[in-house]
């Protein structure tokens, strides 16, 4: 034992150019080896708690510790023991990987030997239906995708972050997907495609550079470092913010060079938002690896990133571009850019049959460096993750108060903090950055959790959020197919009418309450306070939806008939200015009116049953649409807009001008809805006798349950039918109310 701490100790005197050295020194002899498919300098890989000493060590089964020390990392694609070693016919007694490279100087460097086979299959291509993000918001950032024609092909990738050259500002991406100089390039904005601006010139891109030139005087001879860089010249940098999507503001530049880069950066863990996987989170695994070698020469990446905690690195086509960043665990130094993702391996587990994504990328100060730009961090920030965030707090706050059910009212008062904030403290400066909190107040986990955050789920979320109910057909509108015909407000007739109307966006906005108020009963049927508190919590956000006129409709985000010149909706950015600035804007005219408006509220219809609740939820659009019209919106807007020159403050006081008493009205009805629907899920379980205890739920009980994506799994209309089990119940009618 005395011995081996001793080399331990010898080895962690070892600096990262001693490791590039001696990699390449032997890189031929290990390269010319049958398995090895690739190295790395890194720390050394410990077998976790119960693998045996002598089982393969692998990416999955190992990771580093603290007493890692500095070694060479060879990935083989199969393990072979060594006292076995050459009697398999594929490898031969000369492919064995020693444990040490000698160098001629006497120094010593271990060599950690890792099965790692490389998954060799296409990758699956990010299709416009695994694509089905949505981006609700006027402002471009990181996160967000870049999306180029090539070849009639769609190429997807994700933004980095903005930099700039003092004169121009500029979108940091791949140079794989911006193209050449002069190519247009997109994003989405409220789920349209619209031009951002187009590739830059040559002399800012960059596809590889020699390793010698960007770490000058290292050990690497016939090495290229692998950068794929393209930046787009931004049309409209008054669209742009300096946040990233889902992270938010960003911290200083991790300042990688020569100078400064060690091996205390391996096994940091690091976080990034990719458009195609949301939320990632891992550690960087390796650095300097050597994935390829073609024409004499080999390719290196700066950073080999993989998973984290034993979880899987989700990352996939389409996160290309990616601005991963530095995770300090210090507040004020926050999330330090470090390094912009240009593509990833897969890595195969052999027993297990398991795959390993891990992400291959840059580091953004050296990139930074050669095309001679700053990173760009103060600029268009400041704004809450999702427009909506003030009103969805505000609703489920304020519909405490309408709960009749005294119990009830009692245990959701305690649990105030889980599912909102205090009315003094919804504020948009109180709001910001929420997703990247580690516990998100239940009212707006939908949009900050199931959309982006570490539970996200992808497509079929989005769809939940909205119903676009208007759409003329022959029949007429959902909503008046539905006024006073309850039994209309089932899966089939709405399958039919988007059918109809050619709308693929099918949202299901009251089927989802319904879907909840289902499980609300049986949670409190048997007495599981904790799932029913997140439930309900959850649940005030899609009741919240059902409140607003855009999301009730197909001019969602402008009218699709009335075009301007660029193709787009003239009314482009009216649901962010009606949702998100004038509700911030006016946030507490619109508590002083709900409070003076609750009593006298339009309470919901009597619910005994999941469609009952869903009717009711549509009762609340109707109303809504009746009392706000989108047209009216959209009108409003484009008048403001001409009128202010564009003026977000402007435009905002405008809209609140011509709908602020209407839009306190549909809120405290929506208030009044959400607490009819808590109440009668409460009466309906028999919360009075299953459910005594009354006091706040442990958040880290709440995490679990809303991260699980089997707690009230997310459908598309197409889906959720086969859960919604009273189907044919009647509307009871109100009784007593």
């Amino acid at each position: 034992m005395g011995t081996q701490t001793s080399l331990s100790k010898d080895f962690n005197m070892l600096s990262l150019i001693d490791l590039l050295e001696a990699r390449d020194l032997f890189h031929v002899h290990l390269m010319r080896k049958q398995n090895v498919v690739g190295t790395a300098v890194g720390r050394y890989l410990i077998r976790n708690a119960g693998v045996p000493d002598n089982a393969p060590r692998t990416l999955a089964n190992s990771q580093v510790k603290d007493i890692s020390w500095p070694c060479v990392m060879v990935f083989v694609d199969s393990w072979a023991d060594a006292a076995t070693f050459g009697a398999d016919r594929k490898l031969q007694a000369d492919d064995f990987v020693p444990r040490a490279i000698y160098m001629p100087d006497g120094r010593t460097v271990p060599i950690c030997v890792v099965e790692a086979p490389r998954d060799e299959s296409d990758p699956v291509p990010l299709t416009e239906t695994a694509r089905s993000l949505n981006f609700p918001s006027n402002l471009v950032g990181g996160g967000y995708p870049v999306i180029a024609e090539v070849q009639d092909q769609e190429h997807i990738a994700s933004i980095g972050c903005m930099v700039t050259d003092g004169h121009k500002s500029y979108a940091l991406t791949n140079r794989h997907v911006s193209g050449g100089p002069g190519e247009v390039v997109y994003s989405l904005l409220n789920g349209k495609r619209e031009r951002i601006g187009v590739s830059a010139g040559a002399e800012l891109q960059i596809t590889r550079r020699r390793f010698s030139e960007v770490y000058d005087g290292w050990p690497g001879k016939d090495v290229f470092l692998n950068l794929d860089i393209g930046l787009i010249e931004i049309d409209d940098q008054s669209l742009w913010t300096a946040q990233v999507y889902g992270i938010g503001e960003i911290g200083h530049m991790a300042d990688v060079n020569i100078h400064t880069i060690s091996l205390r950066l391996i096994g940091c863990p690091v976080r990034a938002y990719g458009c195609a996987s949301g939320q990632m989170a891992g550690q960087i695994f390796g650095m300097f690896y050597r994935y390829k070698s073609v024409g004499g020469f080999d390719y290196v990446a700066d950073f080999l990133i993989g998973p984290q905690n034993g979880k899987e690195l989700a990352t996939r086509p389409g996160d290309s571009g990616t601005l991963w960043l530095l995770d300090t665990g210090d507040a004020e130094a926050g999330l330090m850019p470090l390094a912009l993702q240009w593509g990833g391996h897969v890595f195969v587990e052999k027993n297990k049959k398991t795959r390993l994504p891990f992400a291959l990328a840059t580091g953004l100060s050296n990139v930074c460096n050669l095309l001679e730009v700053d990173l760009v961090r103060d600029w268009n920030i400041g704004n809450v993750d999702y427009w909506g965030s003030v009103g969805h707090y505000a609703i489920a706050n304020k519909a405490t108060d309408a709960i009749a059910n005294t119990n009830l009212k009692a245990l959701m008062k305690a649990n105030l903090q889980n599912i909102t904030f205090d009315a003094d403290h919804i504020r948009i400066k109180e709001l910001q950055g929420l997703s990247t909190k580690p516990f998100v107040p239940l009212a707006d986990v939908p949009d900050l959790v199931w959309k982006i955050g570490h539970g996200n789920r992808g497509g079929p979320e989005h769809p939940n959020h909205f119903a676009d109910m208007d759409h003329p057909s022959s029949e007429g509108t959902l909503l008046e197919l539905c006024k006073g015909k309850p039994e209309n407000v089932s899966v089939p007739v709405w399958q039919k009418y988007y059918t109809n109307v050619k709308d693929s966006s099918r949202g299901l906005l009251p089927f989802r309450v319904w879907q909840f108020y289902q499980s609300m009963v049986e949670f409190v049927k048997q007495g599981d306070v904790n799932s029913f508190v997140c439930a309900a919590g959850i649940v005030s956000h899609y009741v919240g939806d059902a409140c607003q006129p855009l999301h009730i409709s197909y001019m969602f985000n402008g009218d699709p008939g009335d075009l301007g010149a660029d193709g787009n909706p003239r009314a482009t950015g009216v649901h962010a200015a009606y949702e998100d600035d004038m509700v911030n804007r006016h946030t507490v005219e619109i508590f002083q009116g709900v409070d003076a408006g609750l009593a006298a509220a339009k309470k919901p219809r009597a619910i005994a049953t999941g469609h009952d609740a869903g009717v009711a939820v549509v009762d609340l659009m109707q109303s809504t649409f009746d009392l706000i019209q989108p047209p009216s919106i959209v009108n409003e807007f484009n008048k403001a807009k001409a009128a202010t020159g564009g003026s977000k403050s402007g435009i905002a006081d405008a809209l609140w001008s011509a709908f602020g008493g209407s839009t306190v009205k549909v809120i405290a009805d929506g208030c009044a809805a959400l607490a009819g629907v808590w109440d009668a899920a409460w009466v309906a379980g028999n919360g009075d006798h299953n459910i005594r205890a009354v006091g706040a739920v442990d958040q880290q009980a709440l995490i679990a349950l809303y991260q699980d994506h089997k707690f009230m799994p997310s459908m598309t209309l197409d889906q959720i039918g086969t859960v919604l089990t009273d189907a044919a119940a009647p509307t009871h009618k109100a009784a007593g109310r």
